[in-house]
């Protein structure tokens, strides 16, 4: 086997590719060798942000110089050079510059990789040291370098990461063990973090299945944005009904489902605006809103000018 275990992301290469259920279809690594690294720079003038978008692997983040965002749910988190995150398996997530520093930009280093690459799915360490955190409900956990576990957390990620840029004589059983280093700190603490939740089924299947409703309901948007579609509409998409979908939206992404309908609605304005030739009613028309007034008026209040206005700025 062989790869190359750093890979470069910029703006320019950023691309999240999803399935129906927002899942992301880019391989991380090799079926052998499930594990990447990622050295990332984004200007975040050039790039609005990276859309939601779950894996199944789990995703550690550290090194972050410059701003940005991770959203997850209705939480917004920001990552500095002190702090990392873990993303758990299969959590709807994005990343973004924070409200005001839309025009700077940030360099960060993550990697993701599966689960198994410390333990067999089969094993014995498997299902008493990493199901437990899988299947927890929680979402992540924020690793804060003046905590002295996780601090050592901070500091394997950062000694994985020269691993992969060195590329010495058996790397990959050095990334291993890095990763396995790592997870015997959260082992080692899981009671610190997991409390009830470790000991409460129900509460975790729950978090689990608003995950999945969110993003059949996110992708039907998606797929159908230029069309008139209503609240029912959306909540059939999960099969649930009008209240429920109402919950899912506000806890996950803290909007409502026709206020996320709106902002995609208007972020793929945007793009025709500054790419098509059409007038602004065709834009409006195509991106499935009927009447061009309260186009105008939606747009201005989310970008502070009017499409017009838009359109003058992006050509001068």
């Amino acid at each position: 086997m062989s790869f190359e275990f750093v890979k470069v992301v910029t703006e320019d290469t950023v691309e999240i590719v999803t399935d129906d259920t927002l899942r992301e279809m880019k391989e991380h690594g090799t079926m052998g060798f499930p594990f990447q690294y990622y050295s990332e720079h984004f200007d975040w003038s050039r790039l609005e942000s990276v859309e939601w978008h779950w894996h199944k692997e789990l995703e550690l983040i550290d090194e972050v110089s410059g701003d940005m965002e991770c959203q997850i749910g209705d939480r917004h988190l920001h990552l500095g050079e002190n702090t990392g995150i873990l993303i758990n398996s299969g959590v709807i997530h994005r990343f973004q510059a924070p409200a005001g520093k839309e025009g700077s930009k940030c360099d960060f280093t993550d990697f993701l990789f599966s689960p198994e690459m410390i333990a067999p799915a089969h094993s014995v360490v498997y299902h008493k040291y990493i199901q437990p955190f899988l299947v927890s409900g929680i979402d992540y956990l924020i690793l804060k370098k003046d905590i002295p576990w996780q601090g050592r957390m901070i500091e394997q990620m950062k000694e994985t990461g020269r691993e992969c840029r060195a590329r010495r004589k058996a790397a990959e059983l050095r990334i291993q063990i890095n990763l396995g280093t790592m997870w015997l700190e959260i082992a080692e603490h899981m009671e610190e973090y997991l409390g009830e939740s470790a000991i409460i089924p129900s509460k975790n299947n729950k978090n689990i299945l608003n995950q999945a409703r969110l993003r059949k309901m996110m992708q039907y948007i998606w797929d159908n944005y230029t069309e008139r579609i209503s609240l029912d509409d959306i909540a059939q998409a999960a099969n649930i009904s009008k209240s429920a979908a109402l919950r899912c939206f506000r806890s996950g992404l803290q909007t409502s489902p026709v206020g996320y309908l709106n902002d995609y609605r208007l972020s793929r304005a945007k793009e025709h605006l500054l790419n098509d030739k059409g007038s602004i009613s065709d834009v409006a028309m195509s991106v499935g809103f009927d009447n061009v007034g309260y186009f105008d008026r939606v747009f201005k209040r989310a970008f502070g000018v009017t499409p017009k206005q838009f359109i003058k700025q992006a050509s001068t």
